[in-house]
């Protein structure tokens, strides 16, 4: 490549990703069918709309919550700080979340916001993850009792857990049945995400149970595991475990 077809290029990268219009349009660009200025417009117009569509799609939810125009605000500054970094816009949404958490200017309900765009980034992954069949209901019931202490549970490959502090499920679904957004209000604990051949399941927890998976997904061996749980707590563990083993979150045993 010729260093004069370098500079153009990079002129030209520059000139429809940047956040203002370059000089000497005309004479890098040329051309008489259409004015060089309003064809370059066009791809610098295209460049953000097409990553405008892609944080839309992404967080719909966050748009619910704070409305279009405070979103589309936030979209045009999260272009600006993070533009596309890979060949495919899959995993753009991906620094989201994170850069909601550190972004400037004030943001009411922030953390609230912030645990609802790690929620629907969570539910993006599972939506690409491969799935696996879940084993049945009845793999624990079998197992010996000599074995329950070092056996290991996998989870499904498609399972997200969110940890949260705040009630983001429930203005989850208030974006999906169109209802205005809830007041975000305190709930310690966590929403996990499977997809099943019926469809994505999300599933709330609290906190003692956002514990327990987290070290089954970390490879912890049932008998560590189950000694975490709170005494008063032991009471549950049959039931969590009817209910997990109802939706597939697990897939084998080792």
């Amino acid at each position: 490549m010729s260093a004069t077809l370098a500079r153009r290029q990079e002129w030209l990268f520059t000139a429809i990703t940047g956040t203002d219009a370059p000089a000497r349009i005309g004479s890098m660009l040329g051309g008489t069918a259409v004015d060089p200025a309003i064809g370059l417009e066009v791809y610098r117009f295209g460049y953000r709309a097409r990553l405008r569509e892609c944080i839309i799609d992404d967080f719909p939810a966050v748009q619910h919550v704070i409305g279009e125009a405070a979103f589309a605000a936030l979209a045009e500054r999260y272009i600006t700080d993070k533009p596309p970094r890979d060949a495919t816009l899959n995993a753009y949404g991906s620094r989201f979340p994170a850069w909601l958490r550190s972004a400037s200017g004030r943001l009411p309900q922030r953390a609230h916001l912030v645990q609802l765009a790690m929620l629907e980034w969570a539910l993006v992954e599972a939506l690409h993850a491969p799935t696996a069949p879940a084993i049945a209901k009845s793999a624990l019931s079998t197992l010996a009792p000599s074995a329950w202490p070092t056996t290991r549970l996998r989870l499904a490959p498609s399972v997200r857990i969110v940890p949260c502090t705040w009630s983001v499920n429930a203005s989850y679904e208030a974006f999906r049945a169109k209802r205005p957004a809830p007041l975000a209000v305190r709930q310690p604990g966590a929403v996990v995400i499977i997809r099943r051949p019926a469809g994505m399941r999300r599933l709330e927890l609290d906190q003692d149970e956002c514990r327990l998976l987290q070290r089954l997904a970390a490879g912890v061996p049932l008998g560590r595991a189950l000694a975490g749980v709170p005494t008063e707590r032991s009471g549950m563990i049959q039931a969590v475990f009817s209910r997990w083993l109802a939706h597939g979150l697990f897939v084998g045993l080792a």
